[in-house]
């Protein structure tokens, strides 16, 4: 188990979706639609995990195509949005939210976005080329200030960040997010760079 709570996002087959649920992640997160998933590949890979809740990505591309009470209807329960989706979730499912976070931006512009959505949210550095340190020189703001952004919320930092960097940053850092890629080769892929990652967490 990690002293640290993670997600995992952007998961397209299920050598991603197994390995990252070895690590105990609180969510596993698929996008559906032409780039991504069917809700029924989506569904039978979550019969294969067993642990973090499994969420259905919406890009907006997607969200059209799967409204609600289809959704919810097929047993799905949480859902992941951009910032400022104009997707309305309703009551059955429970929206974790992505933001992108820019180079330009500063630290008052991410709280007001963060000022705007509820619940569990993903802050994407890597979207604006934000390394961990590149927050450590003050670059958009300083990881003091990101902490008291956060505060106690549930919240997954998607940040380029290396082992010696997880080690310095474990009391700051609210909660890790990784995004899956594609395999080497079906039903392959190597995950050396991220066990270096997970061995500093555990």
């Amino acid at each position: 188990m990690f002293n640290l709570p993670i997600l995992a996002y952007g998961i397209t087959h299920l050598t991603d979706a197994r390995y990252f649920a070895a690590w105990h992640p609180d969510y596993l997160c698929f996008p559906l639609g032409d780039a991504g998933l069917t809700p029924d590949y989506f569904l039978a890979i979550r019969e294969w995990v067993e642990g973090p809740v499994c969420v259905a990505e919406l890009g907006a591309d997607a969200g059209a195509n799967f409204p609600p009470d289809v959704l919810h209807e097929r047993g799905i329960t949480h859902v992941m949005l951009d910032h400022g989706s104009s997707y309305v979730a309703g009551s059955d499912l429970t929206v974790l939210t992505r933001i992108p976070v820019a180079g330009y931006q500063s630290a008052a512009d991410v709280a007001e976005q963060l000022g705007e959505v509820a619940g569990t949210v993903v802050l994407d550095f890597t979207d604006g080329g934000i390394t961990w340190s590149d927050l450590l020189e003050g670059h958009p703001f300083t990881a003091d200030m990101l902490q008291a952004m956060t505060g106690d919320r549930q919240a997954y930092l998607r940040i380029d960040l290396t082992p010696d960097d997880v080690a310095q940053a474990r009391q700051l850092l609210p909660g890790l997010a990784f995004r899956g890629s594609s395999e080497e080769k079906v039903g392959y892929k190597s995950f050396d760079e991220l066990d270096g990652l997970f061995d500093v967490l555990v």
